[in-house]
């Protein structure tokens, strides 16, 4: 887990994302709303906003506010220095339309369910390059009443270079120090999508949290996710504390209220993550890497992640494990039920994983998979495929993992050990 994971418990996180998409994706969004677009240019037009020869706005904002609910907001070729939001239902389609937010909080943020972003670049903002949902309590005034935005699809973006207030550190100049973001962020979303995506350079990959409620249903998929260095590639992260209930005095949990928050029902496949994490974790955190391939993180007591399948994917290079799950003492957190089947996992946790540090369990060879939880923990391992590690699946003693005789090994000196 990396530096500023342990950190999630009560901010979110940002998102940035770019992208580039075919005509024919063009045409079938277009045609969702036949009649009911808008056209954008860097220069504008005061003519009939037809078509991007013709483009009535020069801002990506202008148009927006200027759409009914359900148009679609064609966004021509060239660059926009905007920071994006949308607070309705429509169709965001970029045709070779780069945002740069340099200077800005956010490229793109969405704060309204059924909404389709489509074929942008979008790059270099402070926090989020696109993020569902809010990262700050003086922006949840732009929420709706049901707080859980769903229905949102992200697909073939390339977010690069984004989370520009992280510093590295724990200290950075955007709207919340610390914690800025990254590629692409859905902060308390329902089944909702991330597809066809690159995601890279940012200080974090894909992100969806539970910050001010659950995030449940959605699918990552067709992704691939690369150098993110400081952060994770993929990742499910548990912020909030009222997620589950648990003894103060045993940390042992006692049930999940998933109205209130928690990552469940989600799904990871066919994403392919590497180089991520790649720098070094303060000592306070147990150095060794900063980010995982996927991962899995409750970061404190009340916190869930539990019930998601992470399937077909593809984690080579990264600072911690290729799938990482830490459930970290004294406990209170809920990872049960969880299925990592069907991985591809090449030599990963290349700076090591200190998990709680000194004195507590370490891992410093190359591993595939790594679960450490300190309460007791029920999941499914079962047909990955890992190669050229030291140890292919590193589990500590509280974890009860079905399937592991299913798993294929290829250059690997330890199959299984227990920490």
């Amino acid at each position: 887990m990396n530096a500023r994971m342990m950190t999630r418990r009560a901010g979110a996180v940002a998102a940035v994302c770019v992208a580039v998409i075919g005509a024919s994706i063009v045409g079938a969004v277009a045609a969702v709303a036949t009649g009911a677009a808008l056209y954008v240019g860097p220069h504008g037009s005061s003519s009939s906003d037809s078509s991007c020869r013709a483009p009535g706005y020069s801002s990506i904002n202008a148009a927006i506010a200027a759409a009914a609910r359900g148009a679609t907001v064609i966004v021509c070729p060239g660059v926009y220095a905007e920071d994006v939001l949308v607070n309705k239902r429509l169709h965001l389609v970029g045709r070779h339309a780069v945002i740069d937010a340099s200077g800005l909080e956010n490229a793109i943020q969405i704060v309204r369910s059924r909404v389709t972003v489509n074929g942008f670049t979008v790059q270099r903002a402070n926090g989020e390059g696109i993020l569902v949902g809010v990262d700050s309590a003086q922006d949840a005034k732009l929420l709706p009443k049901s707080i859980v935005i769903s229905h949102v699809v992200i697909s073939n973006v390339v977010a690069a270079g984004n989370d520009k207030g992280f510093n590295g550190t724990e200290n950075g100049n955007c709207k919340y120090p610390g914690d800025c973001g990254g590629g692409i962020h859905l902060n308390v979303t329902g089944d909702s999508i991330v597809r066809n995506s690159q995601v890279r350079g940012n200080a974090d990959g894909i992100l969806l949290t539970d910050d001010y409620g659950p995030s449940f249903g959605n699918v990552v998929e067709d992704n691939v996710v690369t150098d993110n260095t400081t952060e994770c590639g993929i990742v499910l992260a548990g912020h909030n504390s009222n997620a589950v209930s648990y003894d103060p005095n045993t940390y042992k949990v006692t049930g999940r209220h998933p109205h209130k928050g928690g990552l469940y029902d989600n799904v990871v496949m066919n994403n392919i993550s590497r180089r991520n994490g790649t720098a070094k974790a303060p000592p306070q955190f147990g150095g060794g890497g900063s980010g995982s391939g996927i991962g899995l993180f409750g970061s404190g007591p009340g916190t869930g992640v539990y019930d998601n399948v992470v399937r077909d994917n593809v984690a080579v290079g990264n600072g911690l494990a290729g799938f990482t799950i830490h459930a970290h003492l004294p406990g209170g957190e809920d990872v049960n039920g969880n299925q990592v089947m069907g991985n591809r996992f090449g030599t990963n946790n290349l700076g090591g994983d200190g998990y709680d540090g000194p004195p507590g369990p370490t891992d410093f060879q190359t591993t595939g998979i790594a679960v450490y939880s300190a309460p007791t923990v029920q999941m499914t391992i079962g047909d990955n495929d890992i190669q050229r590690d030291a140890i292919g699946i590193w589990l500590s003693k509280t974890v009860n993992a079905k399937g592991l005789s299913t798993n294929h090994f290829h250059g690997v000196q330890n199959h299984v050990v227990r920490g």
